[in-house]
């Protein structure tokens, strides 16, 4: 046990894919410019205020693309269609303003301002009822220019708000906003985007913050070596056609590295390989290009050594050796890092707070004492998060950084700094480096599926081409050589492999699928050479947000026992799958259900969850499941997530105003193997003849939301009355 301060590594990974249309010059999305307000502005200011330390690593991508926007090279059709007059817009144009530009949280940024929420419930109301184009006439003018200030207003962060007078008007205006407002809040969009790379310079001098990289076009790097590394974590996954391009990994290093280092004006000494990949060879690549630190997730410490005691080897960097070369590594506290990137956005900033100082602190007093010094590694996404706090992190982040700077037995450091003080040769050598990402120490996100696999093959073919090509006309000028190869090298982003197969989906599929492919066209058109006419073809195939959700095609009534060997009485039940996850921008670290069956019969409803993992490894959390079914008035039900044998319980009737009162015996549940449930569709008092709609939360010990059922959204299930059971499906 440690009675030393122990130390707090902060990595914030600052990210966004290639937005770049190459054939023409503009941006297909706008995220880099509306993020470049809030998380990449927002966390270094808190950090230098406190003088909290840490890391903040930047994509060199992401570099090139905040360059474009300061240079005023590109525009986004975002921001052309913020710019235009509403009486000159054409019918599309008003369309796409009405239909895009909700993209935010509704929860935390658009229900807060009273004329952006009832912009959206107008919206809503025509929404499966007419088309974009069609809903256009039912919105004015001055409607559709709020929604354009609106919309760009609600993506600045807190510390952009502090410093412009011009955002805290536009705050309490609401609407009612005029032409010259409007040009005024994209005026300070820019000033704000002009100050993020002399911030970072001025704080990195300071040594406040370290600045690392990633590969340039954010590659999956062991892929981009050698696609049957995927075998290692996925030995019977379908995988494509063999890519293998060692020299294309080692540009992504070396050139992401050199251009990250260019613009910081600095030596650039660590790396956080795109989603934490890593493999034996892409570390002994970054080694051979300087790099002298990696970060990565604990998963892939776990799988190197064959420890399970996080205490025993989590918390202490780790030696890579190959050959003659070697680097440092980190591994991130998975727990922590994903309390701060999901859980701690739905809980009381100050409660949030002492929590994760209480599980460093625990940290702290269970490490052993081996002689070395400790150190945490917290490695997240930096931008993403913060949209889902409340006023968008603010409290959350001022409260962690000051607690953190008050703490005698915390320090926080970069992963430099540390190192300076804890020269390597102190730390274990790793017996073998596991091939894996942070997600699930595999690269399953990316590659094994039809998509991805198809994505792969198209990349494989467009890249022998431009071999053959450059081959069979040595004369090839430069220029096109590297412009062509440039093409490949963003196509090669780990980005769009993302999005594709059934893992994750957007409202902008078809543009990432589209951006895709036009990269690989682009390398035939530099050459003057057709493309092939695969490469016209989506890839992604559509999907919406119910794909899974399967609706019930016949009545149920099972027996409620808690355990799995009741087949028969559950078929035909609908099932939301949550292993299959919308995703949004993010993957969400904490799942706790696998699966919820539902159904119903003339007088019951009935649901049924199946979880993650065995309910024997969940009972010590001491976690329960809180039902939602609204309807007008709105039912909840809580029940924990531990084994008991059949048995009744209460149902809380609530309004707006609170709750109502209880409704004895109004339900029956069992948990054994998974949770079963029973209700009363009369004890509950639910409407016969129309439907409800019902959503689950994970609720932890501490009161804090572990996750939603579904993640966004609720699923619908009718209230038969005694006449008809079935004609409320309408698919």
């Amino acid at each position: 046990m440690t009675e030393r301060p122990i130390a707090l590594l902060f990595l914030w990974h600052m990210h966004q894919p290639f937005y770049k249309d190459a054939q023409n010059g503009s941006y297909l999305m706008p995220w880099v410019r509306l993020h470049a307000t809030k998380g990449y502005y927002d966390i270094p200011q808190v950090m230098e205020r406190y003088g909290i330390k840490g890391c903040v690593n930047v994509v060199p991508s992401l570099i090139e693309q905040i360059e474009d926007h300061l240079q005023d090279r590109v525009t986004d059709r975002w921001k052309t269609l913020t710019i235009k007059r509403p009486e000159e817009m054409s019918e599309d144009e008003k369309a796409f303003v009405i239909r895009n530009f909700f993209m935010l949280c509704w929860d935390r940024l658009v229900k807060t301002s009273p004329r952006y929420w009832e912009i959206l419930s107008k919206r809503e109301r025509f929404v499966g009822k007419l088309s974009w184009t069609e809903m256009t006439r039912f919105f004015s003018d001055d409607e559709l220019r709020d929604l354009q200030v609106l919309f760009n207003l609600k993506w600045f962060g807190f510390t952009a708000r502090e410093r412009y007078p011009i955002l805290r008007r536009l705050d309490e205006k609401d609407r009612g906003f005029t032409h010259d407002e409007k040009m005024d809040l994209l005026q300070t969009q820019a000033s704000v985007l002009r100050e993020i790379l002399p911030l970072y310079r001025r704080l990195a001098d300071e040594g406040i913050i370290e600045l690392s990289f990633t590969p340039f076009y954010h590659p999956i790097l062991p892929l981009i070596h050698d696609t049957d590394t995927a075998r290692r974590s996925s030995p019977h996954a379908p995988l494509p056609p063999r890519f293998s391009y060692p020299d294309d990994a080692r540009w992504q290093v070396s050139e992401g590295k050199g251009y990250a280092e260019k613009i910081w004006q600095r030596e650039l000494v660590g790396m956080w390989p795109a989603e934490g990949a890593v493999s034996p060879e892409a570390a002994t690549l970054a080694a051979d290009c300087g790099v002298r630190w990696l970060a990565t997730d604990e998963g892939i410490l776990f799988r190197s050594t064959g420890a399970v005691d996080k205490k025993q080897v989590l918390y202490r960097p780790w030696r890579f050796r190959e050959g003659d070369r070697e680097c440092t590594l980190f591994f991130r506290d998975k727990y922590l890092s994903d309390l701060i990137g999901f859980s701690f956005a739905k809980a009381e900033a100050g409660q949030a707070v002492e929590s994760f100082l209480n599980h460093v602190r625990s940290i702290r007093h269970a490490v052993p004492d081996t002689g070395q010094d400790p150190a945490i590694t917290v490695a997240l996404d930096g931008e993403n998060a913060w949209e889902n706090y409340p006023d968008n992190g603010r409290d959350f982040l001022h409260g962690l950084c000051k607690a953190l700077a008050d703490a005698p037995d915390i320090v926080t450091e970069t992963f430099s700094g540390f190192m300076a003080t804890n020269p390597s040769d102190a730390y274990p050598t790793l017996p073998a480096l596991h091939s894996g990402s942070w997600i699930q120490s595999d690269y399953q996100i990316w590659i094994g599926n039809d998509e991805d696999n198809t994505a792969w093959e198209h990349l494989r073919r467009t890249r022998l081409f431009l071999d053959e090509y450059l081959k069979t006309h040595p004369d090839t000028p430069a220029a096109t050589r590297a412009e062509a190869l440039r093409a490949i090298y963003r196509a090669e982003g780990s980005d769009w492999f993302w999005w594709y197969g059934p893992q994750f989906q957007t409202e902008n599929d078809y543009l990432f699928d589209r951006l895709f492919r036009r990269h690989l066209r682009r390398v035939y058109a530099v050459l003057g050479a057709s493309h092939p006419t695969a490469l016209d073809l989506p890839i992604k195939r559509s999907a919406g947000v119910t794909d899974n959700l399967t609706l019930p095609i016949t009545t149920i009534s099972p027996a409620i026992t808690g355990r799995t060997d009741d087949f028969y009485g559950w078929a035909g039940a609908g099932l939301f799958d949550n292993t299959r996850r919308p995703g949004g921008v993010m993957y969400h670290g904490i799942r706790v259900v696998d699966r919820l069956w539902f159904g119903f019969d003339r007088d019951h409803l009935y649901f049924r969850i199946a979880l993650a993992a065995p309910p024997v490894t969940q009972e010590h959390k001491r976690s329960v499941i809180r039902f939602y079914i609204t309807d007008g008035m709105s039912l909840d039900l809580q029940l924990p997530i531990a084994r008991f044998e059949p048995t009744s319980f209460p149902v809380s009737l609530n309004n707006e105003t609170g709750r109502l009162r209880e409704l004895v015996d109004a339900g029956t549940a069992a948990f054994f193997d998974v949770l079963d449930l029973r209700l009363s569709i009369d004890k509950c008092g639910l409407p016969r003849g129309g439907a409800v709609s019902f959503h689950g939360k994970v609720i932890a010990s501490d009161g804090m939301e572990c996750e939603r059922i579904p993640e966004v959204g609720t699923i619908p299930i009718p209230v038969p009355d005694r006449r008809a059971t079935m004609r409320f499906w309408d698919v």
